[in-house]
């Protein structure tokens, strides 16, 4: 019964999907504010990297960066109008999973599971949008505070310890799909340039290792604190960014870092104009 109601819901979905363009759209929309985001990520990594008095900043500043622009709050609003576009991916994904013959399995469930946690991520940066936006409250660094309530707890440390294995090793999945390329979108043959298909996929395969040597340097410094029992280790992109920048070279690693976000932006960009799946 619950097969036959799955299989049916996902039918309903699949055929909604195909006949309303609108909603495919709206999705690949995600994609180019998601590209947005990391393409501002990068470029404030970079302009940190060559210039002494300036910082790297995560995902929270960075928007509060642009809403200092001119027309900044309005694309910062846009942004996180679009960015529920992607969100909705990630729910589709949970529901759909296509490409396994058992839905139930436990690969199947990690993989929901993972869909389902980058949908909330990407939900809570579209809810951090219309906080800055709008003024309701201040930044919190949300990952050091979770350390530090963690480390009230009686196993506390183990969980921050099996956090930052965790976080590592999602960073090195995303390294190994850069360089297989099993992570780089499908484009539509027939819309894209060869050319531009290529240097797209060139691109995307170094901001997809960029992206996860990201995650591979926040798992690290998330080990780091759950050894050291000090909280300040702990934190988000922002915090591996700003720990890297103090390194021997510090300002080259945090460069060419930078860079390699600035390339999975305009890769992302590509795959909201050519990618041939909304959801997949």
């Amino acid at each position: 019964m619950i097969s036959q109601w799955s299989n049916k819901a996902k039918s309903w979905l699949k055929g909604s999907l195909s006949a309303n363009p609108w909603l495919k759209q709206y999705i690949l929309i995600g994609y180019a504010a998601k590209g947005t985001v990391y393409l501002l990520i990068g470029l404030l990594a970079v302009q940190a990297a060559v210039v002494s008095d300036r910082q790297a900043s995560g995902t929270y500043l960075t928007l509060t960066w642009l809403t200092k622009q001119p027309l900044g709050k309005l694309l910062v609003c846009l942004l996180a109008i679009a960015l529920t576009g992607y969100v909705m991916r990630r729910l589709l994904q949970t529901i759909l999973m296509s490409g396994h013959s058992n839905p139930w399995s436990l690969k199947s469930i990690f993989q929901r599971l993972g869909y389902i946690m980058s949908g909330l991520s990407y939900g809570g940066v579209s809810y951090s949008a219309l906080n800055i936006v709008f003024e309701l409250g201040e930044y919190d660094d949300t990952m050091e505070d979770l350390v530090n309530q963690l480390f009230d707890q009686a196993v506390g440390e183990w969980l921050i310890l099996l956090g930052g294995i965790t976080v590592t090793t999602i960073g090195l999945g995303y390294v190994y799909g850069a360089y297989t390329g099993s992570y780089i979108s499908d484009f539509e043959s027939d819309d894209i340039h060869h050319q531009l298909e290529t240097w797209a996929t060139r691109i995307g395969k170094l901001g997809v290792a960029s992206r996860g040597i990201a995650f591979v340097l926040t798992g690290i410094f998330l080990i780091q604190a759950a050894l050291s029992g000090n909280s300040e280790l702990a934190g988000g992109l922002q915090n591996a960014l700003r720990v890297l920048a103090t390194k021997p070279f510090g300002w080259l690693w945090l460069g060419l870092i930078g860079i390699g976000l600035i390339c999975y932006g305009l890769y992302m960009f590509v795959a909201a104009m050519y990618r041939r799946y909304a959801i997949r």
